[in-house]
């Protein structure tokens, strides 16, 4: 038996029975407009209704910079300039910061287009739509288009990545080595992980392009890439340079890589929370995960059956499983050797070969009962993470709006308020009239002269006996600030006052 199948012998009519043409193009195409709308209101529905993260608040003050200084990256972080510099132009455009989520909301709907086309690359037009629905509705996706951040536009350049490595191995017309070059281009300068992603679909691509049509355009491709991406390593080399000193590590190990793909349909809000989860051992969290590591361990396994019962072992599917199932470990535990650690958004292209893997298998509902029955259990599970996501406080995030709101509700409208935390205490200032007193300190050890030099100023700054308010992030035991953290709060009389999801609140009086 052939390892390697067409894709053509996989959208045979045995799969897809026989309709008209007008059943052909007009009915999908319907149904693309009303799963696009979806995708659209599910990400962007209540979009403000909680206020911003302390990382939302980051990217907003690095966003108020010139335009020129954003281009030239001329900031303390290691990413690449060209999410800010979109940044700036739309929220400039619109005149607001506000604009800044919606964003991603446009950029995550975007996306839902494109694996559409991706889907037909994949399958045919007929059932496109198949990896489009699954995208659309998908949790994990749909958490990163709702917070003002670079995500949700670099999985959208990604998704373009994907779609042209399909296309470039259904077809290689000028058009698709195009897009493979200009995605990949856009993909790197919004995220670095964009290399590694690149690196797996052009070895794909550039194979079959080569194999099939000759050597020219995959050389001139790749050349016109490599171009292109000249200054990249330079400002990768440049961010390095000026990072801030308080990185906090996450490792990786096989429950995060578990976690990574359960959260795919569950997207942070099935079991228990992330809170949770950082506060009990792994073996309790994943009791705890069970019922839904079940359920979606079954919709899982069943669609990727049906996947390779409609594709074979084709290369299309053997592309899309390398740049998951095998991408995504090799990335975690090479984090682990050099330092960087593990972050789940980093990987956030990770929902499309989800959705068009999915997809592919879901395309089946018409011939196969096993595919009707993935199809209804994955999708149960998403509508109880959104529903959750919506409606179930357990699964609330940080929100320094709530934060500002519910010092004012203490009475800490006159009073001064410390920050256990730099970073912190700008996402608080956001929210902070300038009228009001608000002084932060650094918690990482390594700081100890700063933030002692912090405290006595501000003790110096107030007379014995005034009463203020401390702000701190909920730290687990297992928190390398914690220690340090803990001290300062047990030398200044700290006493906790309210608790705000990721955030806790103390009081405490100059002595």
């Amino acid at each position: 038996m052939a390892l390697i199948c067409s894709n053509d012998l996989n959208n045979s009519s045995e799969e897809s029975p026989p309709s008209t043409a007008e059943d052909a193009s007009r009915i999908p195409g319907l149904l693309v407009i009303a799963v696009i709308a979806l995708g659209f209101a599910l990400r962007g529905s209540n979009l403000h209704g909680r206020g911003y993260t302390a990382d939302e608040v980051a990217e907003l003050l690095l966003a108020r910079k010139p335009l020129a200084s954003v281009v030239m990256d001329e900031d303390d972080d290691r990413f690449p300039p060209l999410y800010r510099t979109i940044l700036v132009v739309w929220d400039g455009a619109w005149g607001t910061e506000a604009a800044a989520r919606w964003l991603s909301v446009v950029a995550g709907a975007l996306t839902v287009v494109v694996v559409w086309r991706a889907g037909a690359a994949l399958l045919d037009e007929r059932d496109a739509p198949w990896p489009a629905i699954l995208l659309a509705v998908c949790p994990f996706h749909i958490h990163f288009c709702r917070e003002g951040r670079a995500y949700a536009v670099y999985c959208l350049f990604a998704a373009m990545m994907f779609w042209a490595a399909l296309a470039v191995l259904r077809r290689g017309s000028r058009r698709d080595w195009a897009l493979l070059v200009g995605s990949t281009i856009a993909a790197v300068y919004t995220h670095w992980y964009a290399v590694p992603l690149g690196c797996v679909l052009w070895l794909f691509a550039f194979a079959a392009g080569w194999r099939r049509d000759g050597w020219r355009r995959p050389i001139t491709a790749a050349v016109a890439t490599a171009v292109l991406l000249i200054p990249a390593p330079i400002i990768l080399l440049r961010a390095s340079a000026d990072l801030p000193d308080e990185e906090l590590y996450a490792g990786f190990d096989l429950e995060a890589l578990g976690y990574t793909f359960v959260s795919l349909a569950g997207g942070f809000t099935i079991g228990p929370s992330m809170k949770e989860l950082r506060s009990i051992p792994a073996g309790e969290g994943i009791s705890q995960f069970l019922p839904w590591l079940a359920a979606v361990s079954f919709a899982g396994m069943t669609l990727v059956w049906q996947a390779i019962s409609r594709l074979g072992l084709s290369l299309q599917l053997t592309m899309l499983l390398a740049s998951s199932a095998l991408l995504v470990p090799l990335l975690g535990y090479a984090g682990n050797v050099s330092g960087a650690g593990f972050v789940y958004r980093y990987v956030v292209w990770l929902a499309v070969p989800y959705a068009l893997i999915l997809g592919a298998g879901a395309s089946r509902w018409r011939v196969s009962w096993a595919a009707k029955l993935g199809v209804i259990v994955l999708l149960a599970v998403n509508a109880a993470a959104l529903f959750n996501r919506a409606y179930n406080a357990r699964y609330d995030e940080e929100d320094f709006r709530a934060v500002a709101a519910k010092l004012d509700e203490l009475g800490a409208a006159d009073a001064p308020v410390l920050v256990a935390s730099n970073y912190m205490g700008a996402a608080l200032e956001y929210y902070w009239p300038e009228e009001r007193s608000l002084t932060s300190f650094p918690i990482f050890a390594h700081h100890g002269e700063q933030r002692a030099e912090r405290l006595a100023e501000f003790r110096a700054a107030h007379p014995a006996g005034t009463k203020y308010w401390i702000v701190s992030q909920w730290l687990p035991a297992d928190d390398v600030r914690r220690a340090t953290r803990d001290a300062i709060l047990a030398d200044l009389n700290a006493k906790l006052e309210a608790e705000l999801v990721q955030m806790e609140i103390y009081s405490a009086e100059v002595h």
